[in-house]
């Protein structure tokens, strides 16, 4: 996926939407990907994560999860 992120890294915190459709993270993390960058998805869920991975990886981009809370 050449695009104008070829070679950085994204880190996107609240990546995976907890609930159908899109929210703003997971939206983010999939131009970040269609555009070339390599994607941290970072969520509370690793599960919900690990949907979207499989989804940016169907596409051909590259990500990894990592489940955590950041809130505090």
């Amino acid at each position: 996926m050449p695009g104008r992120l070829t070679g950085k890294v994204a880190i996107v915190t609240g990546a995976a939407s907890c609930g159908p459709g899109f929210g703003n993270g997971k939206v983010t993390s999939v131009l970040f990907a269609r555009e070339g960058a390599r994607v941290l998805l970072v969520n509370r869920s690793g599960e919900h994560a690990s949907e979207l991975q499989r989804e940016i990886k169907a596409e051909g981009g590259e990500c990894s999860v990592f489940a955590a809370d950041i809130a505090n």
